[in-house]
């Protein structure tokens, strides 16, 4: 009896962790779309649920899902070292030379040109994602 509580917890959790993956994705899709439109990078993608859910067999099956992860990881790094170099750029005169001012330039194209890879990796993960949940049964067509 013990035994079928803990398996039904557990379940029950990996279904919760899906669903805020999934939506986690689902967000991850509209900031690209809003800063690609706006071409205007305000934030990195939010990785808060891949933790949660990237030992799930059911998700490790599914390479373009672990690919897009490591997409985004790679944008927020790239966007973490892009914003820590132009405070440090902008907090003293000292540090407005014309080669820090190439590499701040450097850095953002570096950071642009890897938000235009993204969409054509964060929607078929998004959807093997979906698939699978539908195959599950945590989503209905």
């Amino acid at each position: 009896m013990i035994t079928l509580l803990k398996q039904m917890t557990k379940e029950r959790q990996l279904k919760k962790d899906l669903v805020a993956f999934l939506a986690d994705m689902e967000k991850n899709l509209e900031y690209f779309y809003v800063m690609d439109q706006r071409q205007f990078i305000t934030h990195g993608f939010s990785l808060k649920t891949w933790e949660t859910v990237k030992a799930q067999p059911l998700i490790k099956k599914h390479e373009s899902i672990e690919v897009c992860m490591q997409a985004l990881e790679e944008f927020n790094r790239l966007y973490k070292e892009h914003k820590e170099y132009e405070l440090w750029y902008t907090s003293d005169m000292k540090h407005k030379t014309p080669e820090n001012a190439r590499k701040l330039h450097a850095l953002k194209h570096e950071l642009d040109k890897k938000l235009k890879t993204l969409e054509a990796i964060i929607i078929p993960a998004g959807q093997a994602l979906e698939r699978e949940m539908v195959n599950i049964g945590l989503l209905k067509l």
